[in-house]
């Protein structure tokens, strides 16, 4: 009895210092594009440092706290892209002319991130050995994570035609320090990478911790972690980082890392971590709001049908990046199809799936010679989250993918919506997630130029796709959709005409064909001229 009570008094001091903590605390979360798609969150403004405001969206939130730190202070990151030249430069400067010490870990088991990435490195490099000739500080590290450590650390899996496919380094995360302090600060998280279209044309989030030990003491040992076990040196200058093992208090942020070893053999599992939260669906009235950029794990869609089976009255949404629509040669084993399929045959009324549209995303790849969805111009939706209940939420770097668990590097944010500073999170994502789910694609022509974002049922956006495919078969309408796509504004009738050498009749005819794919739409210029504009 004595141990009970005893253990009780412990809880409750427990539960009373996270909610000191968190009361303390400042947590904010950005979202793109341009500060998000909801009206109370797109409508907030950032101030900088010299003054300037501007839009509050990740990129400048990530910006401001970097022109912030105090000269002397420590900046350490870790991030699978890192390509946008602003925030590049603002490190580079910091290092220079305040003497922040800068710690960086970028992934490289791609092509194209060793690229990028090594191009920036190179950059580093030749700035210390400029400050060294100047006798000049400039504490920079970069580390890679690249493809001989991933497989080394058992990260990969063979092709079917024995290709090895390598697990990556997708986290995306940072940790402040005030000078001469080993207590982080600050610190961020989320899904969106460094990049320039995370923060002006993916849907994406960045969440941050200001004045917040606990989760950036969490934040610190993943780093340290990584940079430890799975970094090498693109710098000479590279140290080893001091481990601290993290002891979150109850009712803070909890991070899930799959990096983390739970033993000799087993490391910590995110997909565990989500089916528990998932498991707290209030069986009377709850919810499940999934928003999910990769959804190619089947025990995540079997998840979601059993509990809606079993609880007839909980609501299940989920929201699908436009990828998952179709389970093709470029999407493999998506569940979205899988889902709406069961959905119907087990006549399910309380789960419903959408996605993420945009018809101009599909385009001509002249390198495959065919039409396909082009990545760049999908407008990502790019979250990896899911609410329980309005009260519970996982949000991070980990998408419900095989590859995400087994063979990358990822984490996953738990937000507790009994903390008030947490809710306020919790309902910014809401807010976000009802603004895209009820913006659904109109069935009728387009007259105006339909706005980001859009989405579609299942039904309805494979039948488009068929009809832009369709299009894009048509030598004539292929080049059409060339020769508007290459002009902002568009092309007036009579230019296409002369540009086409198609009879006018013809010309409408394939014009008409693109309209009914939803891929452009015609309008009365003040001239009485018919101008035809990309649809989205």
């Amino acid at each position: 009895m004595q141990f009970k009570l005893c253990h009780l008094v412990l809880c409750w001091a427990a539960w009373m210092l996270g909610l000191l903590v968190t009361a303390s605390a400042e947590i904010e979360i950005y979202l793109s594009p341009k500060g998000g798609f909801s009206a109370t969150n797109n409508e907030r403004t950032i101030v900088f440092k010299n003054g300037e405001k501007v839009p509050a969206n990740l990129n400048h939130a990530l910006l401001d706290l970097i022109e912030r730190s105090e000269e002397g202070s420590t900046i350490k990151i870790a991030m699978y892209s890192f390509s946008y030249k602003p925030i590049q430069e603002a490190l580079l400067t910091a290092a220079r002319e305040r003497k922040i010490h800068v710690k960086l870990l970028l992934d490289t088991t791609a092509e194209w991130t060793r690229k990028m990435h090594l191009e920036y490195a190179t950059r580093i490099a030749q700035a210390l050995a400029e400050a060294a000739q100047k006798g000049q500080p400039f504490a920079f590290e970069v580390k890679e994570v690249n493809s001989k450590t991933m497989l080394a650390r058992g990260r990969w899996r063979e092709a079917q035609d024995k290709t090895i496919i390598h697990g990556t380094m997708h986290e995306k995360f940072g940790i402040f320090y005030a000078k001469g302090s080993l207590i982080p600060l600050h610190s961020f998280c989320g899904s969106a990478n460094i990049s320039y279209g995370a923060g002006e044309s993916a849907a994406e989030n960045r969440l941050f911790f200001l004045y917040e030990p606990g989760i950036s003491r969490q934040l610190a040992e993943e780093f340290a972690r990584l940079w430890n076990e799975y970094g090498t040196p693109l710098t000479d200058n590279c140290q080893s980082e001091r481990f601290i093992p993290a002891m979150p208090q109850l009712g803070e942020v909890q991070f899930i890392s799959n990096s983390k070893p739970l033993d000799e053999e087993k490391n910590q599992r995110i997909d565990d971590a989500v089916l528990r939260l998932m498991d707290q669906v209030e069986p009377e009235s709850g919810s499940l709001d999934v928003c999910m950029f990769s959804f190619t794990n089947k025990k995540f869609a079997l998840k979601l049908l059993g509990l809606a089976q079993r609880y007839p009255k909980i609501k299940v949404r989920v929201l699908l990046d436009q990828t998952q629509i179709e389970d093709n040669e470029d999407n493999q084993r998506v569940q979205g199809p899988f889902l709406e399929e069961t959905v119907a045959a087990r006549k399910l009324a309380n789960i419903e799936v959408r996605y993420k549209w945009r018809s101009n995303a599909f385009a001509w790849d002249a390198e495959k010679d065919k039409c396909r969805l082009i990545t760049f111009r999908n407008l990502l939706l790019h979250h990896k989250c899911v609410i329980v209940n309005g009260k519970r939420m996982s949000i991070g770097s980990y998408n419900w993918s095989s590859s995400a668990e087994t063979r990358n590097l990822e984490n996953m944010l738990v937000f507790y919506g009994e903390m008030p500073a947490q809710q306020k999170i919790l309902n910014a994502f809401l807010a976000e997630y009802e603004t895209v789910w009820k913006a659904l694609k109109k069935k009728e022509a387009i007259a105006v130029k339909l706005l980001n974002p859009q989405v579609v049922f299942g039904p309805q956006g494979r039948e488009l796709r068929k009809a832009i495919l369709a299009a894009f078969g048509d030598p004539h309408c292929k080049k059409i959709m060339h020769l508007i796509d290459k002009q902002q504004g568009g092309r007036y009738r009579e230019t296409l005409i002369k540009e086409t050498g198609l009879a006018e009749i013809e010309l409408l005819e394939k014009l008409h064909k693109l309209e009914e794919a939803t891929l452009i739409f015609p309008r009365t210029t003040s001239e009485g001229k018919i101008l035809y504009s990309l649809a989205d």
